[in-house]
């Protein structure tokens, strides 16, 4: 077990979506969220990139249950702007690693990160909070992360 992680739960049937090449405005955000929002989607690991050349990228994951719906949603997405790329990937599972040690302990991502790489587990989002990691990866992956982390 990884220093000051006291809970690790696994999360399957998980759906990533990333939206490319939105316009870095206050409205642009808000507007995907509140379209998602109107059809009655959860979503979760909401991550933006860094601006560059004035447009963000956002990505969010989903349940695999209601991936085609979202799918169904693009449309509106590029009536907002019609740059917008959509890139679904569904068949993931998250992996929520807490533990109240994190607030003040350093280097626990850094452990994560290295059990991972010896595994060649590539993650394909991550997000944390003062006490938690999220991360995303493939299905296939599931049981080496399991073998490395319980």
């Amino acid at each position: 077990m990884i220093k000051t992680i006291t809970d690790i739960e696994f999360f399957p049937e998980v759906a990533i979506v990333t939206l490319n090449n939105i316009p870095n405005t206050p409205s642009s955000i808000a507007n995907i969220l509140s379209v998602i929002a109107e059809n009655g989607i959860s979503i979760d690991m909401i991550s933006q990139t860094e601006p560059y050349k004035d447009k963000i990228n956002l990505s969010f994951t989903l349940s695999q249950d209601d991936l085609s719906e979202v799918i169904g949603l693009t449309g509106k997405f590029k009536s907002l702007a019609p740059s917008i790329k959509a890139d679904i990937n569904g068949n993931n599972t998250k992996i929520l690693l807490s533990g109240d040690g994190m607030r003040s302990e350093s280097g626990v991502a850094a452990e994560l990160f290295s059990l991972f790489a010896k595994e060649n587990i590539r993650v394909k989002l991550i997000t944390t909070a003062e006490t938690e990691i999220s991360c995303l990866i493939d299905i296939k992956d599931v049981e080496a992360a399991k073998k490395i982390l319980l």
